[in-house]
């Protein structure tokens, strides 16, 4: 396994967080892993990258740590990786986010030979909900996972 990218133990974050605390260990550790994955796709391709739910939470976690987030982020990117997390919420949106979507699955089965969110996120069903009136996610057709409406941008 590849060194993290993360400097500071979001599992350990994730067992002190409301939302996050119930999940097992092995969910947990699969879901910072995919973050560092996903880390490392936005590293390497500029663009739009749109991260699944399990992503999304441990990036909301990530930022919490300032410090930590600054870091890592200026030793991956030369930047702040910005979040976005109210894009797709308006009907305008939609379709760059579902591209988006699509355009991650693309190069995370490119990257790691594996399907993105054990191939959720191919088709996007409007199932909406308010999430804590910070974001918005999108119901995926199967399973029920749920796809963060969140997109970032390694460019800018």
């Amino acid at each position: 396994m590849h060194q993290s990218v993360i400097s500071v133990d979001l599992v350990a974050a994730a067992r002190r967080s409301e939302d996050l605390h119930h999940e097992s260990d092995q969910s947990l550790q699969r879901a910072v892993e995919d973050y560092g994955r996903f880390l490392r796709l936005a590293q390497k391709h500029s663009g739009p990258l749109a991260p699944t739910r399990a992503v999304d939470q441990m990036w909301h976690l990530h930022m919490l740590h300032p410090v930590a987030y600054h870091r890592d982020c200026i030793r991956l990117f030369g930047r702040i990786l910005d979040h976005d997390g109210g894009f797709g919420s308006v009907p305008e949106e939609r379709p760059a986010l579902g591209a988006a979507f699509e355009r991650t699955a693309r190069l995370w089965r490119e990257a790691y030979g594996t399907s993105y969110a054990d191939g959720a996120g191919a088709s996007m069903e409007s199932c909406w909900h308010d999430c804590q009136s910070r974001c918005w996610h999108a119901c995926s057709s199967k399973d029920d996972v749920s796809v963060t409406l969140a997109a970032v941008s390694a460019r800018e």
